[in-house]
């Protein structure tokens, strides 16, 4: 996958973990659930594609997870500051 492609699944997941959970406690936890997922698509992968594994293929899973991370708590914390915004504002 893209870099591109990873931010934004990372970011489809962190819009998705703040829009269900709206507290700061529970929803900065639950973005633990984007880099696991990054490492069984990871696992997923690589045991799908065998024949295009190379000596450096264990390096994916160090350096694929930080990317989608990036993108959620980007978007995690986009929406969650926006939200924040419309709850104190006056209308």
């Amino acid at each position: 996958m893209s870099f591109l492609v990873l931010i934004g699944a990372g970011a489809l997941g962190g819009a998705a973990l703040a829009l269900i959970f709206g507290t700061r406690r529970v929803g900065c936890a639950s973005l633990i659930v984007v880099p696991i997922s990054a490492v069984l698509f990871v696992s997923w992968w690589q045991n799908q594609h065998p024949e295009l594994l190379r000596s450096t293929s264990g390096l994916d899973y160090l350096f694929v997870p930080p990317i989608p991370t990036i993108g959620a708590l980007v978007a995690y914390g986009a929406i969650f500051f926006v939200r924040d915004w419309f709850e104190t504002r006056d209308l």
